[in-house]
């Protein structure tokens, strides 16, 4: 059901939306997701403060604000795709992908408040007692917004691993953080009319520690590409593949790849034999770029070093940096 709807979504308002190596495509499909988030969190929180007004619920009021406030992480996003897309220049050679790093940033910080305030909160209901209030009505809309939200949630999930997106992704669990905190109010609205009152507050720890922990995990991956994470292992492993597959490479070594967001810039040396000639070596070389670049994307610069006796029964030893 989500893929299906966020494949009408995507069909509807993101052209050429199956050309992803397009900076611009890209930066459409974090623009939609960061689009859907503003304008639900708006409309969700419109009703909740109607409704909130109506049954006079202090409950449905306070989640009202709740709910405004995760727009703010969605103009993160917005304004992160929108400076991600500029084109690369003179101070940034490279484009500007990585400020959606520092997007997933800023909004990590931002669930890690909103985890602080949910334990603080929490701590201090269960010591001077829970102060929710036992409301079927008010417990039934609060659980409908959970829904939402979490549809919310897994539509932006799948739109950030369509293109590979932390910031979505990090969006995605303010979404769901919200989803959590309006089910657990439905909870303890109805425990509390049964005279369970410190149900809320135990949950409400519970959530805090789940919302503090997804901070800590996507402000720390984001921090970590943003100081030059290594690659992967995998992903090595596919440019020394890819090398060795071209005529004439010997062997592969010191590959470095630096990421740009976006934009991956790509080095590495390969061995070839020292009776080759530097057109058939330039050639060669050239062979190795067109085949990363056209498979991993990005830029590729290829250095040629001749064989210096490392060959050993046909065969060159790589060396991995």
């Amino acid at each position: 059901m989500v893929k299906r709807l966020t494949d009408w979504l995507v069909a509807a308002f993101v052209r050429e939306n199956e050309n992803l190596d397009d900076p611009n495509v890209r930066a459409h499909y974090g623009f939609l997701e960061a689009w859907i988030s503003i304008v639900g969190n708006i409309i969700l929180s419109v009703i909740k403060v109607i409704l909130g007004i109506a049954l006079n619920s202090v409950s449905l009021l306070a989640d009202a604000a709740h709910t405004i406030s995760d727009v703010a992480t969605s103009v993160v996003v917005l304004v992160g795709f929108y400076a991600a897309q500029r084109r690369p220049d003179k101070e940034h050679p490279f484009g500007h992908g990585r400020i959606e790093f520092m997007a997933t940033l800023v909004i990590a910080l931002l669930l890690a408040v909103v985890g602080i305030e949910f334990g603080r909160t929490s701590i201090d209901r269960l010591i001077n007692g829970s102060t929710v209030t036992g409301s079927l009505p008010a417990a039934f809309i609060m659980l409908v917004s959970s829904m939402i939200k979490e549809l919310m949630a897994k539509v932006s999930i799948d739109l950030g691993q369509r293109i590979n997106s932390s910031a979505l992704m990090a969006d995605a669990w303010h979404h769901r953080s919200d989803a959590i905190a309006s089910a657990l109010v439905a909870v303890a609205m109805v425990a509390a009319r049964y005279g369970y009152h410190s149900v809320d507050s135990i949950l409400g720890l519970v959530v805090s520690a789940l919302i503090i922990y997804t901070a800590w995990e996507l402000g720390s991956s984001a921090g970590s590409s943003l100081m030059g994470e290594a690659p992967t292992g995998d992903l090595v492993h596919k440019i020394i593949t890819l090398a060795q597959s071209v005529p004439n490479v010997l062997g592969v070594h010191d590959v470095a790849v630096h990421d740009y967001g976006f934009v991956k810039a790509i080095s590495l040396h390969i061995v070839v034999s020292e009776n080759m000639s530097f057109p058939e070596a330039h050639t060669t070389a050239s062979h190795v770029e067109e085949k990363i670049q056209a498979s991993v994307g990005g830029t590729v610069v290829v250095h040629v070093d001749p064989n210096n006796g490392q060959e050993k029964h046909g065969l060159l030893l790589t060396i991995l940096d």
